[in-house]
């Protein structure tokens, strides 16, 4: 048996660039998103997925204007993997800080009901 289509399932895989997040609310308003990126994404895949992932988040908590109050990034040695953690804040449509906040839907642009439909992205392409 070729060693073939394992080589090329593993650099589709590679290519691709598998990501995960998760959500860890911090109070009413405040959430983290923690996401793991494969050696593929880089650090910008790893942070551009956790961007996506809050902007998601914020408006499946009915919300859309944020604003980012922590970031972090980090690569595990071993498995060459990116981190990006998020620490973000909603910012009520009537406050003083909207108008300086992020929308959620702009983020995402004119298809974001199709995005937060699909939920988190879990690649970075």
């Amino acid at each position: 048996m070729k060693p073939y289509p394992f080589i090329l399932a593993m650099a589709l895989g590679v290519l691709s660039g598998c990501a995960q997040s998760s959500i860890q609310p911090m109070s009413q308003d405040t959430f983290k998103v923690a996401t793991t990126a494969a050696p593929a994404c880089g650090p910008n895949g790893a942070r551009n997925v956790a961007f996506k992932t809050a902007a998601v988040e914020v408006i499946r908590k009915g919300g859309d204007k944020f604003v980012l109050v922590g970031d972090t990034t980090n690569k595990d040695f071993w498995s060459g993997s990116y981190g990006q953690d998020m620490i973000v804040r909603m910012v009520p449509e009537n406050s003083r800080e909207a108008a300086n906040a992020l929308s959620a839907r702009g983020q995402l642009g004119a298809n974001w009901q199709q995005i937060v439909a699909e939920g988190a992205p879990t690649t970075c392409a």
